[in-house]
Protein backbone atom coordinates (compact mmCIF):
# COMPACT_ATOMS: atom_id res chain seq x y z
CA UNK A 1 0.00 0.00 0.00
CA UNK A 2 1.15 3.66 -0.78
CA UNK A 3 1.11 6.57 0.70
CA UNK A 4 -0.14 9.46 -1.66
CA UNK A 5 -0.13 12.99 -1.03
CA UNK A 6 -1.37 14.93 -4.30
CA UNK A 7 -0.20 18.37 -3.24
CA UNK A 8 -0.72 21.43 -5.19
CA UNK A 9 1.79 24.53 -5.46
CA UNK A 10 1.68 28.06 -5.67
CA UNK A 11 -2.06 28.42 -3.59
CA UNK A 12 -1.87 32.39 -3.33
CA UNK A 13 -0.03 33.09 -6.25
CA UNK A 14 -3.14 35.20 -7.68
CA UNK A 15 -7.02 34.19 -7.91
CA UNK A 16 -6.83 32.13 -10.71
CA UNK A 17 -4.66 29.70 -9.44
CA UNK A 18 -6.61 29.87 -5.97
CA UNK A 19 -9.62 29.20 -8.13
CA UNK A 20 -8.44 25.70 -9.63
CA UNK A 21 -6.57 24.56 -6.80
CA UNK A 22 -9.74 24.67 -5.15
CA UNK A 23 -11.45 23.13 -8.18
CA UNK A 24 -9.43 20.16 -8.25
CA UNK A 25 -9.77 19.39 -4.44
CA UNK A 26 -13.70 19.51 -4.28
CA UNK A 27 -12.86 16.92 -7.08
CA UNK A 28 -11.09 15.00 -4.91
CA UNK A 29 -8.14 14.88 -6.64
CA UNK A 30 -5.79 17.15 -3.71
CA UNK A 31 -4.89 16.31 -0.38
CA UNK A 32 -3.12 19.75 0.21
CA UNK A 33 -1.61 22.28 -1.16
CA UNK A 34 0.86 25.08 -0.30
CA UNK A 35 0.61 28.77 0.00
CA UNK A 36 2.19 32.05 -0.96
CA UNK A 37 2.07 34.35 1.76
CA UNK A 38 3.29 37.75 -0.13
CA UNK A 39 1.83 37.51 -3.54
CA UNK A 40 -1.44 39.01 -5.35
CA UNK A 41 -3.71 35.98 -4.49
CA UNK A 42 -3.07 35.74 -1.24
CA UNK A 43 -5.84 37.00 1.08
CA UNK A 44 -8.11 35.32 -1.58
CA UNK A 45 -6.69 32.40 -0.65
CA UNK A 46 -6.68 32.45 3.39
CA UNK A 47 -10.59 33.22 2.67
CA UNK A 48 -11.02 30.08 0.14
CA UNK A 49 -8.66 28.25 3.02
CA UNK A 50 -11.45 28.53 5.63
CA UNK A 51 -13.89 27.94 2.85
CA UNK A 52 -12.60 24.78 2.55
CA UNK A 53 -11.46 23.31 5.94
CA UNK A 54 -10.70 19.79 4.63
CA UNK A 55 -7.63 21.18 2.76
CA UNK A 56 -4.62 20.61 4.51
CA UNK A 57 -2.63 23.45 3.72
CA UNK A 58 1.63 24.23 4.18
CA UNK A 59 4.08 27.41 3.33
CA UNK A 60 5.44 27.73 0.25
CA UNK A 61 8.53 29.25 1.08
CA UNK A 62 9.41 31.69 -1.20
CA UNK A 63 12.32 33.21 -2.35
CA UNK A 64 12.42 34.02 -6.15
CA UNK A 65 9.25 35.87 -6.84
CA UNK A 66 7.70 38.86 -5.25
CA UNK A 67 9.09 40.95 -2.51
CA UNK A 68 10.46 39.53 0.79
CA UNK A 69 8.46 40.66 4.00
CA UNK A 70 12.05 41.27 5.63
CA UNK A 71 15.03 43.28 5.38
CA UNK A 72 17.08 40.96 3.10
CA UNK A 73 19.80 42.42 1.02
CA UNK A 74 21.38 39.42 0.06
CA UNK A 75 18.19 38.16 -1.80
CA UNK A 76 17.28 41.20 -3.72
CA UNK A 77 17.90 43.19 -6.99
CA UNK A 78 17.96 46.91 -7.13
CA UNK A 79 14.58 47.55 -6.91
CA UNK A 80 13.95 45.77 -3.63
CA UNK A 81 12.08 42.62 -5.59
CA UNK A 82 13.70 39.15 -4.98
CA UNK A 83 15.82 37.42 -7.72
CA UNK A 84 15.44 35.36 -10.39
CA UNK A 85 15.89 32.12 -9.88
CA UNK A 86 19.42 31.29 -12.07
CA UNK A 87 20.66 34.87 -10.32
CA UNK A 88 19.64 33.71 -6.69
CA UNK A 89 21.32 29.88 -7.29
CA UNK A 90 24.44 31.78 -8.41
CA UNK A 91 24.50 33.99 -5.18
CA UNK A 92 24.27 30.82 -3.14
CA UNK A 93 26.96 29.23 -5.33
CA UNK A 94 29.24 32.51 -4.81
CA UNK A 95 28.67 32.55 -1.19
CA UNK A 96 26.74 36.05 -1.51
CA UNK A 97 23.63 35.16 0.02
CA UNK A 98 23.51 35.94 3.98
CA UNK A 99 22.11 32.60 5.34
CA UNK A 100 20.55 34.55 8.62
CA UNK A 101 18.34 36.56 6.27
CA UNK A 102 16.78 33.69 4.65
CA UNK A 103 16.21 31.91 8.18
CA UNK A 104 14.48 35.57 9.04
CA UNK A 105 12.00 35.45 6.05
CA UNK A 106 11.32 32.17 6.20
CA UNK A 107 10.35 32.46 9.99
CA UNK A 108 8.25 35.68 8.83
CA UNK A 109 6.55 33.97 6.19
CA UNK A 110 5.86 31.13 8.20
CA UNK A 111 4.34 33.70 10.53
CA UNK A 112 2.50 35.46 8.15
CA UNK A 113 0.57 31.99 7.46
CA UNK A 114 -0.35 31.62 11.47
CA UNK A 115 -1.34 35.17 10.96
CA UNK A 116 -3.78 34.34 7.91
CA UNK A 117 -5.92 31.76 10.35
CA UNK A 118 -3.77 28.96 9.06
CA UNK A 119 -1.88 26.47 10.84
CA UNK A 120 1.06 25.07 8.65
CA UNK A 121 0.58 21.30 8.05
CA UNK A 122 4.45 21.36 6.45
CA UNK A 123 6.40 23.37 3.96
CA UNK A 124 8.06 23.05 0.32
CA UNK A 125 10.00 25.85 -1.39
CA UNK A 126 9.16 27.67 -4.70
CA UNK A 127 11.23 26.61 -7.83
CA UNK A 128 12.53 24.07 -4.69
CA UNK A 129 14.72 26.38 -4.01
CA UNK A 130 15.09 24.86 -0.50
CA UNK A 131 17.18 22.12 -1.90
CA UNK A 132 19.99 23.99 -1.82
CA UNK A 133 22.33 23.61 1.72
CA UNK A 134 22.68 27.16 2.81
CA UNK A 135 18.42 27.72 2.13
CA UNK A 136 17.86 24.30 3.52
CA UNK A 137 20.33 25.42 6.82
CA UNK A 138 18.27 28.45 7.26
CA UNK A 139 14.97 26.89 7.85
CA UNK A 140 15.99 24.16 10.14
CA UNK A 141 15.84 26.27 13.46
CA UNK A 142 11.81 26.32 12.43
CA UNK A 143 12.12 23.06 11.57
CA UNK A 144 13.24 21.49 14.39
CA UNK A 145 10.80 23.89 17.08
CA UNK A 146 7.75 23.61 14.89
CA UNK A 147 8.09 19.95 14.13
CA UNK A 148 7.32 20.80 10.95
CA UNK A 149 7.27 18.08 7.76
CA UNK A 150 9.04 19.29 4.62
CA UNK A 151 8.57 18.28 1.34
CA UNK A 152 12.10 17.36 -0.11
CA UNK A 153 12.74 16.97 -4.09
CA UNK A 154 13.49 13.35 -3.78
CA UNK A 155 13.99 11.80 -7.35
CA UNK A 156 14.55 8.57 -8.75
CA UNK A 157 17.93 7.48 -8.04
CA UNK A 158 19.86 7.99 -11.23
CA UNK A 159 20.75 5.16 -12.71
CA UNK A 160 23.71 4.29 -15.42
CA UNK A 161 20.69 4.14 -17.87
CA UNK A 162 20.28 7.68 -17.35
CA UNK A 163 23.81 8.40 -17.49
CA UNK A 164 24.22 7.22 -21.00
CA UNK A 165 20.63 8.33 -22.67
CA UNK A 166 20.07 11.68 -20.50
CA UNK A 167 23.52 13.42 -18.98
CA UNK A 168 22.78 16.63 -17.97
CA UNK A 169 19.24 15.04 -15.98
CA UNK A 170 22.04 12.77 -14.47
CA UNK A 171 23.95 15.02 -13.34
CA UNK A 172 20.59 17.31 -11.75
CA UNK A 173 18.34 14.00 -10.18
CA UNK A 174 22.60 13.20 -8.29
CA UNK A 175 22.58 16.44 -6.87
CA UNK A 176 18.76 16.35 -5.57
CA UNK A 177 19.10 12.97 -4.45
CA UNK A 178 22.09 13.21 -2.49
CA UNK A 179 20.51 16.42 -1.28
CA UNK A 180 17.71 15.10 -0.46
CA UNK A 181 19.03 11.80 1.46
CA UNK A 182 21.77 14.60 3.15
CA UNK A 183 19.07 16.41 4.21
CA UNK A 184 16.94 13.80 5.52
CA UNK A 185 19.84 12.88 8.44
CA UNK A 186 19.38 16.48 9.84
CA UNK A 187 15.08 16.38 10.44
CA UNK A 188 13.36 14.25 12.43
CA UNK A 189 10.14 15.33 10.98
CA UNK A 190 8.24 13.95 8.50
CA UNK A 191 8.83 13.68 5.31
CA UNK A 192 8.26 11.91 1.59
CA UNK A 193 10.31 9.41 -0.26
CA UNK A 194 9.77 10.13 -3.85
CA UNK A 195 8.54 13.66 -5.56
CA UNK A 196 7.07 12.94 -8.48
CA UNK A 197 5.67 15.67 -11.47
CA UNK A 198 4.39 16.18 -14.54
CA UNK A 199 7.31 19.04 -15.24
CA UNK A 200 9.92 16.30 -15.55
CA UNK A 201 8.17 14.52 -18.03
CA UNK A 202 9.47 15.21 -22.05
CA UNK A 203 5.87 14.29 -23.37
CA UNK A 204 3.56 17.29 -24.59
CA UNK A 205 0.69 18.50 -22.29
CA UNK A 206 -1.80 17.57 -24.72
CA UNK A 207 -1.38 13.76 -24.45
CA UNK A 208 -1.74 14.42 -20.67
CA UNK A 209 -4.68 12.23 -19.53
CA UNK A 210 -5.39 11.12 -15.55
CA UNK A 211 -3.93 7.81 -16.81
CA UNK A 212 -0.32 9.92 -17.17
CA UNK A 213 -0.89 11.31 -13.16
CA UNK A 214 -1.27 7.85 -12.06
CA UNK A 215 2.08 6.43 -14.12
CA UNK A 216 4.01 8.17 -12.23
CA UNK A 217 2.98 7.20 -8.89
CA UNK A 218 2.86 3.38 -9.85
CA UNK A 219 6.05 3.67 -12.05
CA UNK A 220 7.99 4.74 -8.94
CA UNK A 221 9.84 1.53 -7.42
CA UNK A 222 8.54 -0.71 -5.13
CA UNK A 223 10.89 0.48 -1.96
CA UNK A 224 9.00 3.70 -2.22
CA UNK A 225 5.97 4.00 0.32
CA UNK A 226 5.52 7.68 0.92
CA UNK A 227 5.17 9.91 -2.83
CA UNK A 228 3.87 13.31 -3.16
CA UNK A 229 2.63 13.96 -6.89
CA UNK A 230 3.42 17.78 -7.06
CA UNK A 231 1.00 19.27 -9.03
CA UNK A 232 0.51 23.24 -10.22
CA UNK A 233 -3.29 23.39 -11.56
CA UNK A 234 -3.87 26.79 -13.59
CA UNK A 235 -6.57 28.53 -15.10
CA UNK A 236 -5.68 31.03 -17.41
CA UNK A 237 -6.47 34.29 -17.11
CA UNK A 238 -5.39 38.31 -17.24
CA UNK A 239 -4.20 38.19 -13.75
CA UNK A 240 -1.42 35.63 -13.93
CA UNK A 241 -0.64 36.99 -17.18
CA UNK A 242 0.08 40.34 -15.66
CA UNK A 243 2.32 38.69 -13.23
CA UNK A 244 4.82 38.33 -15.93
CA UNK A 245 5.34 40.97 -17.95
CA UNK A 246 8.38 40.28 -19.49
CA UNK A 247 9.31 36.67 -19.58
CA UNK A 248 5.48 35.70 -20.24
CA UNK A 249 6.10 33.88 -23.97
CA UNK A 250 9.19 32.37 -21.79
CA UNK A 251 6.44 30.59 -19.26
CA UNK A 252 4.11 29.63 -21.30
CA UNK A 253 5.57 25.46 -21.77
CA UNK A 254 5.20 25.75 -18.22
CA UNK A 255 1.52 27.66 -18.19
CA UNK A 256 0.34 24.65 -20.84
CA UNK A 257 1.27 22.14 -17.98
CA UNK A 258 -0.40 23.49 -15.74
CA UNK A 259 -3.63 23.98 -17.53
CA UNK A 260 -3.57 20.46 -18.18
CA UNK A 261 -3.37 19.03 -15.04
CA UNK A 262 -6.22 21.43 -13.97
CA UNK A 263 -8.49 19.74 -16.88
CA UNK A 264 -7.32 16.43 -15.32
CA UNK A 265 -7.62 17.42 -11.89
CA UNK A 266 -11.38 18.73 -12.09
CA UNK A 267 -12.28 15.05 -13.59
CA UNK A 268 -12.88 11.56 -12.27
CA UNK A 269 -10.99 10.69 -8.93
CA UNK A 270 -7.48 9.49 -10.23
CA UNK A 271 -7.25 7.07 -7.35
CA UNK A 272 -10.78 6.26 -5.99
CA UNK A 273 -10.85 2.24 -7.08
CA UNK A 274 -7.33 1.76 -6.66
CA UNK A 275 -6.80 -0.26 -3.71
CA UNK A 276 -2.76 -0.01 -3.66
CA UNK A 277 -3.19 3.37 -3.22
CA UNK A 278 -4.04 5.52 -0.14
CA UNK A 279 -3.97 9.08 0.25
CA UNK A 280 -2.87 11.44 2.78
CA UNK A 281 -1.35 14.75 4.06
CA UNK A 282 1.78 15.30 6.01
CA UNK A 283 0.27 16.06 8.83
CA UNK A 284 -0.87 12.21 8.95
CA UNK A 285 1.84 10.41 7.93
Amino acid sequence: MRKVIINADDFGLCAPVNRAIVESFRAGNLTSTTMMVAMPGTEGGAQLAAENPGLAIGLHFCLTEGRPLTKAASLVDAEGNFLERGALMKKLLLGRVEQAEVAAEFEAQYNRLVALGIRPTHTDSHQHTHMNPVVFGAMLPLLKREKLPVRLAIPVRPSLKLLLSRPPKFVKQGILYNASQRFRRQISTRTDDLLVSVHDLSTPPTSYTADTLRALVHEAPASVQVIELMVHPYIPGPELDQLYPTDLAQRQPFFEKCYAEHRILTGQPLFAADPTVTLTTYGQL
